[in-house]
C-alpha cells in the first residue's frame, strides 16, 4: 500500500532499487546501490519509494536471498506478482536515523568513524575504521593508537551498538593478543 510520504527525502537513505518482480508470491528483485547484498541481510524492514514522492511505510522483510550482485526481498504484505509488479522502478529506502535494522543486527557501512569503549570501563579501545567478512562473521577493524585492532563482530562480544558507539565485553586476551601480534610483526 502506497501512502504519501511521511518522512522527508533526507531522512530517508537510498540502498537499492526494485528491478522487477521475482516468482509468484510477491518478492522483489534488487539491485543494490548504497548498500552490498550482505549489508541487506542486516535490515529487518525497508520502505519503497516512488519517483512522485510517495512512499509506502516501513515494511518488515519476511525473507531475503542474494543472488549475485542483487537481493531477491519479500517484504510483508505484498504477496503475489501483481502486486510486486506495482513497484518496478521504486527506490528501496531505509530511515537514515531510524531503526531499520534489528537490534541484533548492525548497518556495517554506518560503522566506520564510531568509538569503541570496553562495557565495564568505560576505557576507549579506538575507532572503527571498517569490517569485513572472514566467513564466519564480521569482523571490525578498530584503529587503537597505531596499530589495528581486529575484533569479532558478534553479540558475546560487542554487547551495545548506538549511533554513538559501540561496547565490547572482550574475552579474556583478545585485546591483548592482538597487541602480541603487533609486536611480533615489527
Amino acid at each position: 500500500m502506497v501512502v504519501p510520504n511521511s518522512l522527508p527525502a533526507d531522512g530517508c537513505c537510498r540502498v537499492g532499487k526494485v528491478l522487477r518482480a521475482h516468482g509468484l508470491k510477491g518478492e522483489l528483485k534488487i539491485v543494490c546501490l548504497a548498500a552490498t547484498p550482505d549489508q541487506f541481510r542486516h535490515f529487518y524492514r525497508v520502505a519503497l519509494a516512488a519517483a512522485d514522492g510517495r512512499m509506502t511505510e516501513f515494511l518488515p522483510i519476511t525473507s531475503i536471498r542474494g543472488q549475485g550482485k542483487q537481493v531477491i526481498l519479500k517484504l510483508a504484505t505484498i504477496d503475489n506478482r501483481n502486486e510486486a509488479e506495482l513497484t518496478a522502478g521504486m527506490d528501496v529506502v531505509i530511515a537514515a536515523d531510524g531503526p531499520a535494522v534489528d537490534p541484533d543486527r548492525l548497518e556495517h557501512y554506518r560503522l566506520p568513524g564510531l568509538p569503541v569503549r570496553i562495557s565495564q570501563s568505560g576505557q576507549l579501545v579506538g575507532t572503527v575504521v571498517g569490517s569485513f567478512d572472514n566467513g564466519a562473521h564480521q569482523v571490525l577493524v578498530v584503529q587503537a593508537d597505531a596499530r589495528e585492532i581486529l575484533i569479532p563482530l558478534v553479540p558475546d562480544i560487542v554487547v551495545e551498538a548506538t549511533a554513538h558507539g559501540l561496547l565490547i565485553d572482550p574475552p579474556d586476551g583478545l585485546l591483548e593478543l592482538d597487541e602480541a601480534a603487533a609486536d611480533e610483526g615489527r
